[in-house]
């Protein structure tokens, strides 16, 4: 039994971005990491630091370039021809490898001192870490070569401390997990629709799907056969707003959060002006992944995206409303943790877990159904 989920929904308490590293584990790293909580040590935004840190030594300029796609501009300096460039790359990718096996190693073996440091886990979810096997690595910064050469560390460090590794699988198209995951919540649709019986010669039919993370909001459509999945389109990808979660004073949460809501609702308005203007017809499904714990369409008070519970109660029949006042059709929406969803598509892999390597760790636990068509 998976002591994380109840009645199929991820609990609250299953993130690793609170693990505490009360007491290093027996291993090679000597990094100081004692008395660190693991998103204190391992997110995109410290990776982009430590890239600003060895700019020089790797030759990117990065007063001229957007913070956000300073990883992408990592990838480049690890392909360099020039040595230098190379090693300077490897010593990042070497520093957070260490960081992200040390990590894993905590998890893995549950020391005493480390279990009292986490108070809202208790045997049961420490002995369910231990009984993994495998982790699959998604998200941006798991994307090759980077996701390449932070499992190589990861693996030299179990290695060379003589531990029982993990199986790590580096997730297919990884930077798109979650899109391909809310693609499996489509399969149980009739395929039914309401405008086929008016005699015109129907129109290609698609499902929209998003994925509101902390630093974009990636769109697709999935092109549909009935209940096949046909194809998965990605559109572009737009930068996240609104998504402080450290807002502390009420009036000016409720602001950010009616600010946030018009961002979210013109992004799904655009994306449906967009899909429709290439001659298809939005199915009235759509599903949409978000970097929140959520059930049955409730949003809950956790993280950037916690203020829209200010916006409703429940966040999808509010979302349903406001498409039926703005296109005049009914449509339903599908509300999914970003972990749950982006481990709907690995469905075939057992005694796993699915990690995001992004703004913080997303955690996602593979559906117990072999449905996925997206394995590796």
């Amino acid at each position: 039994m998976n002591p994380f989920l109840a009645g199929g929904t991820l609990s609250t308490n299953a993130s690793i971005n609170k693990l505490i590293i009360a007491e290093m584990p027996i291993c090679t790293v000597a990094q100081p990491l004692a008395g660190k909580s693991a998103q204190d040590i391992f997110s995109t935004d410290l990776f982009i630091q430590e890239i600003k840190n060895a700019s020089d030594r790797l030759q990117i300029h990065v007063a001229s370039l957007e913070e956000k796609s300073l990883p992408l501009h990592l990838e480049n300096s690890l392909e360099s021809d020039d040595p230098d460039v190379r090693a300077a790359a490897h010593d990042i990718l070497k520093l957070f490898g260490e960081r992200l096996a040390v990590i894993l190693l905590c998890l893995k073996e549950g020391s005493p001192a480390n279990r009292r440091a986490r108070a809202d886990w208790g045997d049961a979810e420490w002995n369910y870490w231990n009984s993994l096997k495998r982790i699959i690595l998604v998200g941006g910064l798991a994307s090759p070569p980077l996701g390449e050469q932070l499992k190589y560390y990861v693996e030299q460090v179990f290695a060379a401390s003589g531990k029982n590794p993990y199986d790590i699988v580096l997730g297919r198209d990884s930077t798109y997990a979650g899109l391909r995951g809310c693609t499996t919540y489509l399969q149980n649709d009739s395929g039914d629709d309401p405008e086929t019986s008016s005699g015109q010669p129907p129109l290609p039919r698609a499902n929209l799907i998003f994925d509101y993370g902390q630093s974009f909001i990636k769109r697709s459509y999935a092109v549909m056969d009935g209940r096949n999945v046909q194809d998965i389109i990605i559109l572009g990808k737009t930068l996240s707003r609104h998504v402080a979660w450290d807002v502390e004073d009420p009036v000016v949460e409720r602001a950010e959060a009616q600010a946030l809501n018009r961002y979210f609702l013109d992004t799904i308005t655009r994306t449906v002006e967009e899909v429709e203007a290439r001659g298809l017809r939005i199915r009235p499904h759509i599903v949409l992944s978000i970097a929140n714990y959520v059930k049955d369409g409730r949003i809950a008070n956790r993280g950037g995206y916690g203020k829209l519970r200010l916006i409703a109660p429940n966040y999808a029949q509010y979302l349903s409303s406001f498409m039926k006042e703005r296109f005049g059709r009914d449509y339903h929406f599908t509300l999914l943790h970003d972990g749950t969803a982006m481990a709907a598509g690995y469905a075939d892999y057992e005694e796993s877990v699915c990690i995001s390597l992004g703004t913080a760790f997303g955690v996602g636990f593979p559906p117990d159904r072999r449905i996925s068509q997206y394995k590796k």
